[in-house]
This record gives structure tokens, sequence and C-alpha cells, in this order.
């Protein structure tokens, strides 16, 4: 019997272990309520998710359909999932809506929403907020006994280790003011703060005398991270799943009550990892046009996991630059069923747009290209990462950039394809084309591997190198079952410059020196 799944630190690589090996998530999140019904699942999702190839999909837990009535649990939906998932061949990720889902509390129990004795937080104005406080410790250890229940079913259900890790909430926060108001919230925030926070930070006094203009969300932090972390202590004593949580991540400097204020946002991690001790990883959703920018900050926190984005024209090119560019553990695009089935986000319930179906029908296809190429090349990745031999690249507005690899220079312009990105301009980029992204890999002296979408990669001698350097051999690489496989030798027109247009590809490029 393999190892429960854990995360290995190595190197200053974290890498989630599964059957006692090195796993990347490479899926997608379902639609909020497609794990309502066992049969929607079979009849709508699983079909369209065969033809993307992911390895692993995150998928909700319902409180409110695991626990219906108090202290009664219904496992239907947590073991139809899973053994339907064992059918297809793939993982799962749990997602935990339990107390907060989106800062609100829409998923407790009705037996809990017609309880007053749980009672919900306050805003600025004294109304209340659809969300239940954190204050409200006997609806904390309502949840921390659900989830422990859930994590002991899972320990003994789920032999197989189909479910790899688990997510705690989603997107905890209070959305639209500054902090919770409500009675008991109100006396802790005038009150001296915590002793663990003094010695965390070296302050004393009441919160906004100890952290300014910081206070509200630095206090909300605190209120969160301590529920939230009894919550996954409870849970990881009867099964050690990996635990995660994930929070919306703008990529602006942003102040508590512009985003769900209390989150977990790197400025806070020092709260989070303080008081819930048993979260290993903080990922962000990321919706805003800062995808580099949002990545970036996380993954100098941990190792980078994405388990929501969204899902669009420019998926696989992030997906390349994500896994290329940082030490992803999961990439996972919101919504993924509707991908895949051609169903967007806007055409979700009434599919009346065929040319927009189509569209979206093709990015989940170039998303299945880009994990296609993934899954073969991720070890090479990682070793790559290791010896910093490799260039992830993604556009944003920027027309190109230019990274130096010691004597080479490699010049990257967007767009799909074309002589022009070879003359040093931006390449023709039509409106319905993504983004250009992809990444690098220097596999020897003079032996460069280019994996992109919509751009033009230019390699060249550095300035100040000696060597006159000429292309010995150019090859267009096909991904094979497990390995590339080299197709056309490209060669006179197609030598001169390595022009990708609007879909996942790779060229190997070797150079000689006179």
């Amino acid at each position: 019997m393999s190892s429960i799944p854990y995360l290995k630190n190595d190197n200053g690589q974290t890498t989630l272990m599964v059957d006692d090996g090195p796993f990347l998530i490479l899926g997608g999140e379902f639609h909020n309520s497609s794990g309502s019904d066992l049969q929607y699942l079979e009849e709508h999702v699983w079909p369209g998710l065969r033809r993307l190839g992911g390895n692993c999909y995150l998928t909700p837990v319902y409180w409110e359909c695991m626990e219906p009535e108090q202290g009664r649990y219904d496992f239907t939906l947590v073991d139809g999932v899973i053994s339907q998932a064992r059918k297809e061949g793939v993982r799962l990720v749990l997602l935990w809506f339990g107390l907060w889902k989106n800062g609100a509390s829409q998923y407790i129990p009705e037996w809990m929403k017609k309880d007053t004795d749980y009672f919900y937080m306050r805003g600025v104005d004294g109304r209340k907020v659809e969300s239940v406080s954190p204050f409200c410790q006997k609806a904390v250890e309502a949840d921390a006994a659900a989830f422990t229940v859930l994590m002991r079913h899972l320990r003994e259900y789920d032999v197989e280790h189909t479910v790899i890790m688990v997510q705690v909430e989603n997107e905890t926060g209070i959305w639209g003011h500054p902090r919770d108001y409500c009675e008991k919230a109100q006396k802790a925030f005038t009150s001296e703060i915590p002793c663990e926070m003094s010695e965390l930070y070296g302050v004393s006094g009441t919160w906004e005398e100890a952290f300014g203009q910081d206070a509200c969300e630095y206090f909300m932090a605190w209120a969160l991270s301590k529920a939230v972390g009894e919550i996954a202590s409870e849970g990881k004593k009867e099964y050690d799943l990996p635990l995660f949580m994930n929070c919306v991540a703008i990529g602006l400097p942003l102040r508590a009550g512009q985003l769900p204020s209390g989150g977990p946002l790197p400025r806070v991690h020092k709260i989070w990892r303080k008081f819930a001790p048993d979260i290993a990883l903080y990922g962000p959703d990321i919706y805003s046009p800062f995808y580099k920018e949002v990545s970036s900050e996380f993954s100098e926190a941990n190792a980078l996991i994405v388990p929501e984005l969204s899902q669009d024209k420019n998926s696989a090119s992030k997906a390349l630059y994500t896994v290329a560019a940082f030490n992803t553990v999961c990439f996972s695009p919101f919504g993924i069923d509707g991908m895949m089935n051609g169903i967007s986000e806007n055409d979700l319930l009434a599919q009346t747009n065929s040319d927009l179906t189509e569209k979206v029908e093709k990015n989940g296809l170039m998303l299945a290209e880009a994990y296609r190429i993934l899954h073969i090349l991720w070890n090479e990745i990682r070793e790559a990462q290791q010896q910093g031999n490799i260039y992830a690249f993604l556009q944003q507005t920027e027309p190109g950039t230019e990274f130096v690899m010691d004597d080479y220079i490699l010049n990257v312009t967007f767009g799909d394809g074309g002589v022009r990105g070879h003359l040093g301009q931006p390449g023709h980029r039509n409106p319905d084309s993504p983004a250009g992204g992809g990444f690098v890999i220097r596999r020897d002296r003079d032996t460069f591997l280019v994996c992109g979408i919509a751009c033009n990669v230019q390699i060249s001698p550095a300035q100040g190198s000696t060597d006159q350097i000429f292309v010995l051999r150019k090859t267009e690489m096909e991904c094979g079952e497990k390995e590339l496989i080299p197709r056309r030798i490209l060669n006179g027109d197609e030598r001169n410059f390595t022009a990708i247009g609007a879909w996942p590809s790779i060229q190997e490029i070797t150079f000689y020196r006179r």
C-alpha cells in the first residue's frame, strides 16, 4: 500500500507526492453546482473532460448536503464523485464549502441558517452580512465537527487515495466592509491585541494603535485564521492529507473592504501561518489582468498552487508559463466542465450562441494540448529550473521580452506568427488569438527546446560573444504517449525564425559555432 499523498520539500522545491511519486495537478475546477447531482456529472461533465486529458479535478463538498440534519451525515455525493473519478482514472481535490464560500455562508446547513445562535457578521453600517462571524465559536465548532467527520470518512472509504488534497473553506473574508462589526468583534477590536500578535509583530496597544491603517485587515486575518486553524487542526488529526486555502488576488494594492478583508493574501500570511499551522499552502484565485504579478507574489511565499483562474483563450498560454516559471503544484481553471463542453460562463444555462460555443470548445482543446506537453516535459522542466536553464514568458500588454542565457540572447515577440516578429516587431495578433506564452529550455550548450503559443522566438549570440553561431538543425516536435517525437525538419524559410501560431507547438533548435 502506498503512502497517503503528502508534500515533500527537497532542494528548495515543494513536490506533491502521490503513490510515492511526484504529481503535478493539471486539470480544472468544476462549476459550483455540478457536484450536487451525480447524474449530471455522468452525463454533462465527464464526457467533456475525457478530451482534456487532465489528471485531477477540483470539486466541492457541500456542508448543507453532507449534514442535512445536525449530527446526521450523508456521504452519497462524496462517495459518488470519488467512485466516478476512479472509473475515469483521475484524482480529486475536495473543496470544503463549510462556513465560508466566497466570504458568504450560503453552504451552511439549513438548520444552521434558521438558528440565530449562529450569528452573522455585521458591516460598518450595523446591518447583518450573509456570513457567519468567526467570533461565533458555536459555529466554528460545528464546522470543525463536520469537517472532522468528512476527513475520517475519507480515511476509511478512500483507501485508493483518489482524493489527494483538501481545500479548507473557500475565499474567506468579509466583502464590502473593512471588518466584522458584530458585538463580539467590536469588543475584541477595541481591546488590547492578543499577546501572540504582540510577539509576532513586536507592537502593543489596541488594533488601531498597533497596526494603524492595516488594523482592520490584520484583525480579520487573526479572527479568521484562528477559526479556520481550529477547523483544519481537528480534521488533520483524523486524516493527514495536505490542506490548502485559496483567496481572491487582484494584483493591486487594495485595502480592507476592497477585497475580502482578512483572507490569506501574502501580506497577512505571517498571521495565517501562526494561527492556522496545518494549512500547508495558500493559493491565488486569479481573475485579474495581473497574472504574472500575482503568481510571482504567491510563489515567493510557498510553492504555487492556482486552484482557480479564468478559463478562456489564454488558459493554455498561462498553463505553459505557470509550470515553467514557478515551483507549481496545481494549475486549475475554474468552470472546466463548461469549457470542455463548449459552454462559456455567460452561456452556462442557455447554450444559444453556436459561434461562442465553438470558440469556448477550441479554448478547451488548446488547453488539452498544453497539458499533453506539460505531462511529457514536467521532469525536464523541474531539472531545468534547478539548474537555471529555463526561461518562461507570458504576454500581458508588452509586445515582447528579452532574456540572456550565457552567450545567447532570446528575443521573444508576441503575435500569432509571421516574418514581422522575426524582424523584431510585434507579430500580428488576431483578436481571437490567445496571448503569447511559453518557455525555452536550454538542453545543452547549443541546443534549445522552444515551446509556446502565439509568439516568435529568435535565439542569437549575445553581445560580446566571440563565436559566430549558426543554425545546425531545427526540428518540429510532436507529443507521443510519453515522449516527444521528432517530425518535420525545418529548413530554408522555416529555419530562419521560430514563429509559433495560435496553437501550442514545440521546436528543438541546435546551433553550431565557427
